[in-house]
Formats: C-alpha cells, structure tokens, sequence
C-alpha cells in the first residue's frame, strides 16, 4: 500500500519534469549555410594550352556538407564537426569551382585540352590551441591528356592560412583566403609547365592535340 501511495505521488511530478524536457518551446537554432564566397576579382593567368575539365575528388569522410575540425592540441586523430554551420555543398564541389575559374576551364568534354584531376586529401580548420586555428587544404593535382590515364605532370599542394578567431564563421574566411591562394599556386603551376618539357614530351603540343 505505501509503496501504491508513493508511486501515485510520483507520478504527477515526473510528468512535469518530462514536460519541461521536451516541451521548453525553444525551436533550434538555424544552421548557418557557408561557401567560399563571391569570385575573386582576378583574371586567370592565360595558359598556352586548353584546359578542358577539373575533376577534384575526395574521400568518404568529406563526402558531405559538414564543417570539420581537429583539436590538435587534444586529439589530433579525431575529426568532428560544427553542429550550427555546414557548407552549401561538398568540399570537392565548392573546390571545383574556384579552381575552374582560376585555370579558365574551356567547358566539360568541349573540343581539345588536357584534364585536371584533383584528389583532395585535407579539408579541415586546425586547432593548435583553444584560441589559434587556422584552414588547411591539402590536395594533389594530375595533368592528364586529352585521351587516356598517363599522366603528363603532377603535384601536392598544401595551403594554411590563419583564423581571425576560434569559430566557423572565421575559419570560412581563412578557408576563403587558403582557396583563392590554392587556386593561383595551381595556375601558376600550368603556366609554368608550358615553358618545360618534361620527359621530352612538350605539354602544350599534346594539349593542343599536336
């Protein structure tokens, strides 16, 4: 019986408390939604051969809008992510775009030129300490040509570029900046290859369709 009681006394105030947990009215904060801003105001280099496409690839951990960083000071190993801010699409895509932009990209499939295929391998804000973080891009990018797999000329890129502060807003515009500055390492770097040969092959003749 006094077991009866005191769970019937209970009762009413555990539904309160459920009421409170669930029912506080308070709706989510909204995700704030990032990409890599307006396009820069700079002109691409002119590169004397065609570039026909930039593929950028990833892998599966940036297959996904997600904004990740890594608490170096901590746990280096460990990725983890924003819960109130994401890109506008995957990393791979927004990548895409700057770097078209930048090599003056003649259009998907769209008559001769070689093709740039990028495997993007760091995406992340880095955090060295509480208070100090900055973006990281690291991605390696082939020059193939017009036809087939052999690659005509290859490198890695790394970019970190400091956070004006330990948040996503400003690692977006530390990314912002490592992007643009990728993307005219990665020009320069064609325009360079059409002053070489490499492996007595001359780039710019085979991009041409010579």
């Amino acid at each position: 019986m006094r077991a009866g009681l005191r769970t019937r006394l209970l009762m009413p105030l555990l539904a309160v408390l459920l009421a409170g947990c669930v029912g506080t009215g308070r709706s989510p904060p909204p995700v704030a939604v990032y990409d890599l801003g307006p396009p820069a105001n700079v002109q691409p280099a002119a590169i004397g051969y065609p570039v026909r496409s930039v593929a950028v690839d990833a892998p599966s951990w940036l297959e996904s809008p997600a904004m990740h960083y890594r608490l170096l000071y901590a746990d280096p190993a460990r990725l983890a992510s924003y819960g109130e801010s994401r890109w506008a699409a995957r990393p791979a895509e927004l990548l895409e775009q700057t770097l078209r932009r930048a090599v003056g990209e003649g259009g998907q499939g769209a008559g001769p030129g070689c093709r740039l295929a990028v495997d993007l391998d760091e995406f992340v804000q880095s955090f060295r300490s509480p208070t100090e973080s900055e973006a990281v891009i690291e991605l390696r990018v082939r020059l193939l040509p017009p036809r087939g797999e052999g690659t005509l000329a290859a490198k890695h890129f790394s970019i970190a570029r400091p956070a004006s502060a330990a948040d996503a807003r400003a690692g977006v515009e530390a990314f912002r900046a490592a992007a643009q500055d990728l993307s005219v390492a990665v020009r320069d770097w064609l325009v360079a290859l059409d002053r070489e040969e490499r492996q007595g092959l001359n780039i710019g003749r085979i991009c041409r369709g010579g």
